[in-house]
């Protein structure tokens, strides 16, 4: 009997995720796999969406990543490239950049691109306030680009910041002020809320990552809502299972005492293999589809759950942390609503002590 803490990653998933998505979006797709695909596993995502068209990723080293998988997708550099070194490599290995201030602009005037061209995803600011040209600069900037002898395609681009509420006047606003821009460029605006919400523009690259993996981005809502899948299950097994008296305390700071006699499972996972500290009353993981309340401080290592109500528990049997498992559920969302944080969060923080199975290849 091993601790057992695995994320298992289903492709079959995965890909009807892909085809749901791809089904809903009204032009082409940038997915998302930043941040290791989202805790997901970046090079195994990539290989095993062989139809994808475009990549999104936040940094130069994720997307060398991505290249050595996938030689001729594109690539797009969401926050661009930061200095002259980052250009040339970007250059080198084909990727699209966006260009979000003056100083990236001065780069590539700068470089000898030696006959190669760049596409472009020019950022507009449109109340994000994050990345992006003012309303001043971004029309000298499309001006700029449009006549680069550098630049291949333009993409003209935005991010939403409210998309993921269900009702937001602000993201119609910056959609608005986006569009007045546009005259005949491609376009790029809606992330994945956006997207399932339908609030997408026509004919633009939608840039999805939390849906792709089964997970809703949406406030009050889940992936099923949306015929999305859960992509990671994340599990661990019983190490031990102890009987508890009335009155006595479980974990450290004694911030859980019995009120009455009770069995309590010890389970091998903890806030070192990325499962929150910080929990609601309502925290619960799941053994055999039956609910078992998290009791007392989450450990490093473990953490206790309520097994009083359960028959023939023991040692070695399988616990659900989330996602889904035959005939069992529970979602990431309602877990990350129990620990006060969002799901994109718990994907991303899992550390390196989690072992990854990927079925369905």
């Amino acid at each position: 009997m091993s601790r057992g803490t695995t994320a298992i990653i289903n492709f079959d998933n995965l890909r009807h995720n892909f085809d749901v998505l791809s089904e809903m979006a009204p032009g082409k797709l940038v997915l998302v796999v930043k941040a290791d695909a989202y805790g997901h596993g970046l090079q195994q995502i990539v290989k095993a969406l062989d139809k994808a068209e475009c990549f999104g990723v936040a940094t130069i080293d994720e997307a060398l990543l991505v290249r050595k998988v996938r030689k001729n997708v594109r690539i797009l550099l969401l926050e661009g490239y930061l200095d002259e070194n980052e250009l040339k490599v970007a250059i080198e290995n084909h990727f699209d950049c966006v260009i979000h201030q003056q100083q990236q602009i001065d780069l590539l005037q700068q470089i000898n691109c030696k006959g190669k061209k760049l596409n472009i995803w020019l950022k507009f600011d449109s109340g994000m306030n994050r990345l992006g040209f003012s309303e001043k600069e971004f029309q000298d900037a499309i001006q700029l680009m449009e006549s680069h002898e550098a630049v291949d395609e333009l993409i003209l681009m935005s991010h939403l910041a409210s998309a993921n509420l269900r009702q937001s006047n602000f993201t119609e606003m910056q959609a608005e002020k986006f569009l007045k821009f546009h005259t005949n460029q491609q376009l790029s605006l809606s992330n994945s809320s956006a997207l399932l919400h339908g609030n997408h523009l026509k004919d633009e690259w939608c840039r999805v990552g939390l849906a792709l993996f089964g997970v809703s981005p949406i406030e009050t809502t889940m992936a099923e809502d949306y015929d999305l899948k859960p992509v990671m299950r994340l599990q661990t097994n019983i190490i031990a299972v102890k009987d508890i008296k009335s009155g006595e305390s479980i974990g450290y700071s004694q911030t859980y005492i019995a009120e009455f006699d009770m069995k309590v499972a010890i389970i091998g996972i903890g806030y070192g293999d990325g499962y929150p500290w910080s929990l609601s009353k309502s925290a619960y993981v799941k053994i055999n589809n039956q609910k078992a309340p998290i009791v007392g401080r989450v450990s490093m290592d473990m953490m206790a759950i309520d097994i009083s109500e359960m028959k023939d528990v023991k040692i070695g049997d399988s616990v659900l942390i989330w996602g889904d498992e035959d005939a069992a559920s529970l979602p990431i969302e309602i877990v990350a609503e129990n620990a006060n944080t969002i799901p994109y969060v718990l994907l991303c923080q899992i550390t390196s002590r989690v072992h990854y199975q990927y079925v369905n290849q």
